[in-house]
């Protein structure tokens, strides 16, 4: 169960939920979470848009090496995934901040990466969608109650 408090009543409801929950001795698991990085809609649906090119670029050819040789030529190769898709298109459209820091989808961020915000999220995949429209490639069209879609009628407005 997921419970977002924006304002007073939200936080009396949760209490309502919680209390009971505590009193008789289950454990709950709270997440603070920054508005500054949106919710976890948006990574899902990057995620399943990466394992959609993904598998465009692997039927169209795209393959990743296996190894290095000692001059650092590749060798071997395997077939284009997911990860690499994720790896390539966050490169390529979240890029790096002013600071050279890479931006991650991650909430946290992690060594040498900074979380990108919702603007910068919201961006990447506007990037993305784009970019595979150009290349006819059928990405998941998530439910019009979305994050990414919300914050598309807001930018129409």
């Amino acid at each position: 169960m997921n419970l977002e408090i924006r304002n007073q009543e939200d936080l009396e409801a949760v209490r309502k939920i919680a209390g009971p929950l505590w009193l008789r001795g289950e454990s709950l698991r709270i997440e603070v979470i920054s508005e500054k990085t949106g919710k976890w809609g948006m990574a899902r649906i990057w995620r399943k848009w990466m394992s959609e090119t993904a598998e465009w670029m692997a039927a169209n050819g795209a393959t990743m090496p296996l190894c290095f040789d000692k001059d650092g030529k590749p060798y071997g190769s395997r077939a284009f995934n997911e990860s690499d898709a994720h790896e390539l298109f966050t490169a390529r459209w979240l890029g790096v901040d002013s600071d050279g820091n890479r931006l991650s989808w991650s909430r946290k961020g992690r060594e040498g990466m900074r979380p990108a915000t919702k603007a910068e999220r919201f961006h990447a995949m506007q990037r993305h969608e784009n970019w595979c429209v150009e290349r006819a490639i059928k990405l998941f069209n998530p439910r019009n109650e979305n994050e990414y879609r919300d914050l598309e009628r807001e930018q129409e407005s």
